[in-house]
């Protein structure tokens, strides 16, 4: 005998798969394959962004107006336009993110300023007052170039230049170029 008003009506997990609807079934096979992937790199980058934003707040030293600037970026990108007339040290730390630095308003500072970039899947771009002297030093995979057309003087004398970058480099770039004339990109 069956109870009443039950016998027509399946209840739960009755039917097929206790009744329960498969939801992954609506997706199409590749998406449900690639799914977890995507889920996860996602997580990795929030993770990522979070550690780097930590990291900064302790690392981070100094800001425009000041001799020495240290920054860490992370997943992200920053831009730095310093003004101290005896701007001495920048120090860049860089994991997938990008830094644009324009040292335009410094004027040549007596000794140079050094330029010392860490950078992982990431790239900074240095824009250099014209006629300036630059030298540098690159380690890893990776590279510094000067844009076509830039009016900076590579050099062979790490002391006499105007601008000493030391790069430690690893599928990350460093790129140096001049203000244009017009000074249209962005100010």
């Amino acid at each position: 005998m069956v109870p009443v008003g039950t016998a027509e009506r399946p209840g739960l997990g009755t039917g097929r798969d206790g009744g329960q609807a498969d939801r992954m079934t609506s997706l199409p096979p590749a998406v449900r394959r690639l799914l977890p992937w995507l889920l996860g790199w996602a997580a990795v980058q929030a993770v990522l962004a979070v550690t780097g934003r930590l990291v900064a707040r302790r690392k981070d030293e100094g800001d425009e107006s000041t001799a020495g600037i240290r920054r860490v970026v992370v997943v992200g990108g920053d831009e730095l336009r310093p003004v101290h007339p005896e701007l001495s040290r920048v120090r860049l730390d860089v994991v997938m993110g990008g830094v644009r630095l324009d040292l335009t308003a410094v004027p040549k500072v007596p000794g140079g300023v050094d330029l010392t970039v860490r950078a992982l899947m990431g790239g900074v771009g240095v824009q250099v007052p014209a006629g300036w002297h630059v030298w540098w030093s690159c380690r890893g995979v990776g590279g510094v170039g000067v844009a076509e057309g830039a009016d900076v003087f590579p050099t062979e004398d790490e002391r006499g230049a105007d601008l000493r970058v030391h790069a430690d480099l690893l599928l990350a770039g460093v790129g140096l170029e001049t203000a244009p004339q017009d000074d249209s990109w962005g100010r």
